[in-house]
Parts: C-alpha cells; structure tokens; sequence
C-alpha cells in the first residue's frame, strides 16, 4: 500500500510540472541613433485613463505618453493577444499620431496613418518599416515550465534616413 502511495503521489508531481505557452505580438520603437531622442503618443481617446494609455489588451496595464526608447531593447509600444495582426495595422488601430523629438526639444519626425514627415517609411502604413524578432520568454511557476513566445516588430529610428 506504501508503494502505490508513493508511486501515485510521485505520478501526481511529474504530472503537474508540465509546459505551458502563451502567444503574444509586441509593437516596440528602438532608437538607433546617437541622439537622445523623446517619444510622444498619441492614443486613440478610447485608450486613454487617467492621462496615460492601455498599453495591453491582455494586462491592465497604463504607460505614460511620453518616454525615451531604448537602444538596445526597444520600448514596448503595445502588447495583444492577436497574433495574427500586422504591427502598422496595431499601430494605427491604437495610435492618431506618434512624435519623435530631440532631447533639446526640436521635432524630428512625425508619424500618422496619413502621412511621414521626415522620415521615408511610416509605421502606420509600411509592413516593412518594422523589423520581426521572435522571442520566448521563461516565467517561474510552481512545478511547471511557463512560457511566453512573442511575436516582436520593432520600429528602429536610424541616422540615415
């Protein structure tokens, strides 16, 4: 009786430590440039509370308008649970316009679903304006692997227009 016991409570654990993944798509803006440079969103007003955005439709989860990208990374612009849409349509589904500016305040580049001022691609209407990576993200849960595999298109500002 031991034995089974022990070989049902042992059954139990390998059971639970099971692999689990979720799917998610991630728009992002990297700065490459040298400059520091300032990001200013525009949301639709149906995404905005208490003066910061939804930045997520699977998290309630608020960011502010305004942010320096990062370098290396990126900066998470929007993250969903729809897999299956292109990063300029996300864009301009959750966005009016997106401005990019230099630290000392000058405009550099503006972005709509109409148009690009000073820059040759526009996030809002170019699909290969954004670069594809795809990433995978572990997560410690108890007694299982917990995964997230993530869709990621990320707009990069270069120098050289």
């Amino acid at each position: 009786m031991k034995k089974l016991i022990s070989l049902w409570l042992i059954l139990i654990v390998f059971a639970s430590c099971k692999k689990h993944s979720d799917y998610q798509l991630r728009i992002l803006i990297r700065n490459g440039t040298d400059s520091l440079l300032t990001v200013t969103l525009y949301p639709k007003p149906d995404n905005m509370r208490i003066g910061k955005y939804i930045y997520s439709d699977i998290f309630q989860v608020y960011k502010d308008t305004t942010f320096a990208p990062d370098a290396r990374l990126g900066s998470e612009l929007f993250v969903t649970k729809d897999i299956s849409i292109e990063p300029h349509l996300l864009a301009a589904r959750i966005f009016d316009s997106i401005h990019v500016k230099l630290s000392s305040g000058k405009t550099l580049f503006r972005f709509s679903p109409s148009g690009a001022i000073n820059y040759p691609k526009n996030l809002f209407t170019d699909r290969s304006a954004w670069v594809y990576e795809k990433n995978r993200f572990e997560l410690v849960k108890m007694w299982r692997d917990y995964y997230i595999e993530s869709d990621d298109y990320i707009f990069v500002f270069t120098g050289g227009n």
